[in-house]
């Protein structure tokens, strides 16, 4: 399927980087970052990113290059830089919210039953 406009109609939006490779679905997206998120091969996103043109970067998200009509967020953690394309870095911001979330219920329950929170003795 070489033709932008059809692939675009069929999956969704495609980027330069790509190469003619469709992105996965959003749902198939949100799965991989929920996934890599809960085995700690992605971190959380905390803090504040900053967008720019992109700079030929690999998303830590999809890992596709982040090609300069893209737009790239970086985002700094503990003094260390990653860099995710503008749809990757929503979604990826979207789960680790909802992973902190969560984190901080199960934290509270356990206080409120008078347990040592998970890690800690």
């Amino acid at each position: 399927m070489d033709d932008p406009a059809l692939r675009r109609l069929i999956h969704g939006e495609t980027c330069d980087a790509c190469e003619g490779v469709v992105r996965a679905s959003d749902d198939a997206l949100r799965r991989q970052i929920e996934a890599r998120l809960s085995e700690g091969r992605l971190p959380t996103v905390h803090g504040v990113s900053k967008s720019h043109r992109g700079t030929g970067r690999p998303c830590i998200v999809c890992r596709r290059t982040i090609g300069p009509t893209d737009v790239e967020r970086e985002v700094e953690s503990q003094g260390v830089f990653f860099h995710a394309h503008e749809a990757c870095y929503k979604p990826w911001r979207e789960e680790s919210v909802a992973r902190r979330v969560a984190t901080g219920r199960e934290l509270g329950r356990e206080r409120a039953r008078g347990a040592a929170p998970r890690g800690q003795l």
